[in-house]
Order: structure tokens, then sequence, then C-alpha cells
């Protein structure tokens, strides 16, 4: 099993149609400025990612983030700091999620690093390449180079974007001027040699598990964990014909399985799979992967549910309607303020 059709849904929605794709970011505006600012700071779901979407997509208003529930990008201090554009704020809370065990993404060193190339802390940048380097280890059993998360007194090894080995990847990859040539040309083979270790295959279709060895009962197609994350992390990388294989693949499964029935939201939701095929857009040059790009966000529009979150709810939605009709892959509070 590559994939769990029952978490799945048949595409709906119809053709892309850019009047009803504007029409829905202004509901979308709209009702989440009515509603006011949710209770929590973060930009994951909070007020911090409802700020930076509203601002991205034309509105501003007068709400206090409040304090973060941590350094880290997702819920604390770096995220909205980055969401604020307060590179001081940036500062203070960086060092702390540099050294996070969690050394992930959304909580630790790949999100410090992300957001010090977005706000040129460039000092902030080495610190968490370094942490990033430092931590990236062979290990035996997989045979190839994983980082290792703890947590809640667990121990974990992911491989998504949210989590584990593409997240990292990623945050390196947006650093590679900062890094010697040898070491951009170690970070795409590692890479490869991981996900190729622990890559799910169906034909020509490809996805890959939460954690090397999970059960096949655990497998999940979505921005956090499995092949549109994937893609999404790594379609940036330098031209590389394994590489690309695989992205190709990957691409092919999130469309095989269609939109999520549980989410629009870009964590795991439709358009977080989707974002997966602007990415291909921009790295193929085949046009086929924008038309699915805006397939998904038709079906998105009907599954608003009114969750405000950026992350979570429909302003990703939103965001992700407006970056359909620009023809723009930049994953917001990652690849651009």
């Amino acid at each position: 099993m590559i994939f769990r059709p029952k978490e799945h849904v048949p595409l709906a929605g119809g053709p892309w149609d850019e009047r009803l794709a504007r029409y829905a970011i202004a509901d979308v505006v709209d009702e989440t400025i009515a509603a006011g600012p949710p209770d929590e700071a973060g930009v994951y779901a909070g007020v911090a990612g409802a700020l930076y979407a509203l601002r991205s997509l034309g509105r501003d208003v007068e709400w206090e983030a409040g304090a973060g529930e941590g350094p880290g990008f997702a819920d604390g201090e770096v995220g909205i700091a980055l969401a604020l554009r307060d590179g001081e704020r940036f500062r203070a809370a960086a060092p702390a999620c540099i050294a996070d065990p969690w050394n992930e993404l959304l909580f630790g060193a790949g999100g410090a690093l992300v957001g010090a190339r977005l706000l040129g802390a460039e000092d902030v940048a080495h610190e968490a390449i370094r942490r990033l380097w430092s931590t990236w280890s062979f290990d035996s059993k997989l045979r190839a180079c994983i980082w290792t998360e703890a947590f809640d007194g667990k121990r974990r090894q992911f491989l998504g974007f949210a989590h584990g080995v593409a997240g990292n990847a990623y945050a390196l990859l947006r650093a590679a001027a900062l890094q010697s040539r040898e070491h951009q040309t170690e970070l795409v083979q590692r890479v490869v040699e991981t996900l190729e270790r622990t890559a799910v295959r169906d034909g020509n279709l490809v996805n890959w598990p939460p954690e090397p060895g999970s059960p096949r009962t655990q497998i999940r197609v979505q921005w956090c964990h499995g092949a549109p994350g994937v893609v999404c992390a790594l379609a940036g990388a330098p031209a590389h014909r394994q590489l690309d294989a695989l992205l190709l693949a990957a691409g092919e499964l999130v469309w095989e399985a269609g939109p999520l029935r549980a989410s629009a939201g870009l964590c795991h939701g439709t358009v977080g799979n989707g974002w997966a095929f602007l990415k291909l857009n921009r790295r193929t040059r085949d046009r086929k992967w924008l038309e699915r790009a805006r397939r998904f966000a038709m079906h998105a529009i009907e599954q608003r549910t009114g969750e405000p979150g950026l992350w979570s709810g429909d302003l990703g939605v939103a965001l992700y309607l407006q970056a359909c009709i620009d023809v723009d892959d930049r994953l917001p509070l990652l690849d651009v303020l």
C-alpha cells in the first residue's frame, strides 16, 4: 500500500476559474477579519500566521500577536518574528531554536536557518548550518544519513518536510551560498541516498513513510509527511537525475491519490499537496503540473470550513489560490516573507 484510499476523495470543483478563485480569496479574508484574532499567537494556527496571510493578501489589521510557545517556527518566537519581520525578536529566539532537541523545521534548527536567510541574519544562519551538519549522522541500520529528533522522552527519525530529513535538507539548500561546494554536493548525495533507501514504490509512483520502517498503515500523502512535502522541500535542488526521477514519481502519486478528505489546508490538506504541483511546474516547465495545481485549487474552494489558521485553515487555502493565479510556487514564510 503506497497511500490510504480512504483518506482521499475524487477530485471535484470543476475546471480552473480565476474569477471564482478571487471570490473565494475575498470571502476568506472577510470571514477571517470578522471572526477576530485567533486565541493563540504563532504562525501555524495563530495570530502571527493570520497577520502574515492577511498582509500578503492586501489587508492589514491591528492585532497583537503576543508571546509564542517556546522559540520555534510553528508556534514560537522564531515564526512570530518572521511574520512580523522583526529581526531583533528573531535574534533573541534563534539560539534556543537552534539548540532545541527537536532538531527539525517546525521547532528546531531548520526553522531558524530558514528564518535567518529570509531576514539576512548571516551569523545566525552559520550557527544553524553547523548544528544541522554536526547532527546529520550515518545510521548503520538504514545505511544512510538521517537526523534524530528528541521530544517527550522519545527519539524519532522522521523523513518529511515538517519534522525530518526533507525539511532540514530544504533549509540547508536555502543556505547553499553560505556552504562550500563540497557541502552542497554532499547534501544532495545524502538526501538522494536516504530517499532511495526509504521509498515505497508502486510502478511509477513513489511515497515515503513518516519514519524508516513505519508500518504501511501509517503512510500519508501530506505536506508534513509523505510525497507532497518531499517535492516541496527538494524541488529547488540542483538538477540531479535520481532526484528528478523521485520528484516526478512523487508528483504522480499525489495526483493519483487525489485531494485529501479531512482538510483543505497546507499542513495536512489538499492545498499543501497541490503546492507540490506548483513546485514541479517550475522545475520541469511542464504545464500539466500547473493545470493539476489549479484543479486542486478548485476542489479546495469547496472544502473550506471557516478555520482561520495559516497552516491548518482557510488562510492557507487563500494563499494557495493566489499562488495559482500568479503561478508563484513560493511557500509562505518559508520561501518568501
